[in-house]
């Protein structure tokens, strides 16, 4: 049995190693490279087999065999990965847009996992009634104390629809665990966060992810709002980490003209070399669009923010894009009675309409220390400098960045928050008031604001909490007084330090009074949730939103709007 599975594993290495190889560049002679991937193939093997073997510790073949794997994909772009079963589940989330479980999202909150907010619709978790901010304690009779989130929703989730999941829960406001039963379900994922209304006429649609059916979603929000009277759309792509390609396509459909090119794919193989056009009359037409982006939007976001700004079909505002211009696969490698491996392997670039790579160039790892393949004679070189040298232009003739993500047409982002206001985040401490503050006034509905006495109540919690914080600069203090301490001469610098500390306490007070708008703000967004649900929580950020206000700018400047997409109308001849 050991034997056979030792034959498995070399198998699986050996399947491995190609791809792996497969990455490099084409060396002058085939036959070479092809050659060096057999003889390495063959030492691997034999190191794995004779150190499996004969080692003075037994160890672990599955284990060693994923420490290899793992050590080999270090080496390449951080995109390609070994999954194993709990991430397999997260792939098919993505590509099939619906699975088996209960409907809610979580989050970890004071090393439990909480019910991160409202569950979805007419999930098993909703009829049931769990809320946002319930403590997850125990799934089936097991503790979820310092499980992590994937194992957690791995345990929620089931293969087959009716089957059940026993989960008790800690509620604010209830002494005692609750525990329900709940019947697994088809979960349809919703990838919209908010569809609605900025102002009349203008739209807004807050997309989350591309996930399987986010080209459905989009095009029935957008349905939605053009029967309410939507005249232009601001598509908002903030956060979003990307996705699938083919759906990323779609959602362009929903735009840009039936048949236009939006991206296309070169990689070593022939196969991975494609062109990717919309198939259907798009739904909101020629209407004024803006995209709003900013360094978390990557991959399939950067897909339709790039070519909507190539095409000139919209403005694109915001803060330059993360660059993620890369194309993986998922290639099954071994299914068993414990679940499915993969290999999810980079297998090729995507390039915009103008022609520009949205992939940083860093990402690969090139020089002496590399595994990629380089002949000793190579164009690289040049070809980055032809690249770097290249310029690339829209349909309408505007000049575009390529080297790395997209940059907007009109650069405009929020700004930072102090270091005070991240530590109560960070410590959820704006979660747990609201949930509090929520149960003790469900009968509020409307007119949510924040007064004094609501921050002095907020105050007193955190207090109460004992929330702790340093403001920036307070650790090299430390570190100073514990070296004086370790050298000796503490007692010099004492009356030094103590007169530090107490201006480092005027600068926490000062630090606290500057914050707080941005309380106010948080609270507010954060109690709303809890009452009047997320619509209207995400609602009470567009007075405060930089980029969205510019993009309403925009939208009510026809001219503004138009000169920005080199249009050329009479006004501006």
């Amino acid at each position: 049995m050991k034997s056979k599975k030792l034959t498995l594993t070399i198998v699986l290495i050996s399947v491995l190693l190609i791809a792996v190889w497969s990455t490099g560049l084409f060396s002058s002679s085939r036959r070479d490279f092809y050659a060096a991937v057999g003889r390495n193939i063959k030492i691997f093997g034999e190191v794995y087999k004779q150190t499996a073997n004969n080692y003075v510790e037994e160890i672990d073949p599955g284990k060693f065999m994923r420490a290899g794997i793992n050590g080999m994909l270090d080496q390449l772009d951080p995109y390609t990965v070994f999954l194993e079963k709990e991430a397999q589940d997260d792939i098919e989330i993505m590509t099939r847009g619906k699975y088996y479980g209960v409907g809610m999202r979580i989050t970890k909150r004071n090393g439990w996992p909480t019910v991160a907010e409202q569950p979805f619709a007419n999930s098993p978790a909703e009829k049931a009634g769990i809320r946002e901010g319930d403590q997850i304690i125990k799934i089936d009779g097991q503790s979820t104390k310092g499980l992590s989130l994937s194992k957690t929703a791995a345990k929620l989730r089931g293969k087959k629809k009716g089957s059940v999941v026993v989960i008790e829960i800690r509620r604010i406001g209830v002494d005692e665990p609750i525990t329900f039963t709940l019947v697994r379900d088809e979960i349809i994922v919703s990838d919209i966060q908010y569809s609605g209304f900025v102002e009349p006429g203008i739209g807004l649609i807050k997309l989350n992810v591309f996930n399987r059916g986010a080209e459905k979603q989009i095009k029935d929000a957008v349905e939605d709002l053009l029967d309410q009277g939507m005249e232009s759309l601001i598509l908002d792509l903030r956060g979003n980490p990307g996705g699938l390609l083919d759906v990323a396509v779609s959602v362009l459909g929903n735009f840009v003209s039936k048949g236009e090119m939006v991206v296309y794919t070169k990689g070593r193989n022939p196969n991975s070399s494609k062109e990717y056009r919309t198939t259907e009359t798009p739904v909101f037409g020629s209407l004024p669009l803006v995209v709003l982006v900013n360094e978390y939007s990557a991959s399939a976001s950067e897909i339709v923010a790039g070519a909507i700004q190539d095409l000139d079909r919209g403005v694109v505002i915001g803060e330059p894009t993360f660059g993620k211009g890369l194309v993986q696969t998922v290639l099954p490698i071994d299914r068993s009675a414990d679940g499915e491996v993969s290999l999810k392997l980079t297998t090729a670039k995507y390039y915009l309409p103008s022609g520009r790579l949205i992939q940083k160039a860093d990402v690969f790892k090139h020089g002496n220390n590399s595994v990629l393949w380089s002949p000793e004679e190579s164009s690289d070189k040049q070809e980055k400098k032809t690249k770097e040298d290249k310029k690339y232009y829209t349909h309408n003739g505007r000049l575009v960045s390529g080297g790395g993500g997209v940059k907007p047409d009109i650069e405009a982002a929020n700004k930072n928050t102090t270091r005070f206001v991240g530590e109560l985040m960070r410590q959820s401490m704006f979660f747990n008031f609201s949930l509090q503050y929520a149960t003790a006034h469900s009968d509020m509905k409307n007119n949510i604001e924040i007064t004094n006495e609501i921050l002095d109540e907020f105050f007193k919690f955190v207090d109460e909490q004992n929330f702790e914080y340093e403001p920036s600069g307070m650790n090299h203090l430390k570190d100073l007084e514990k070296a004086s301490q370790d050298d000796g001469f503490y007692s010099d610098m004492e009356t030094f330090f103590k007169q530090i500390r107490e201006k480092f306490k005027i600068v926490k007070e000062r630090e606290k009074q500057e914050s707080i708008d941005d309380i106010k703000y948080l609270l507010k967004r954060e109690i709303t949730a809890k009452l009047l649900g997320n619509d209207a929580a995400y609602a009470t950020s567009f007075h405060r939103d930089v980029a969205l206000n510019k993009a309403l700018e925009v939208l009510t400047d026809k001219d503004e709007y138009n000169r920005l997409l080199g249009v050329q109308t009479a006004s501006n001849n």
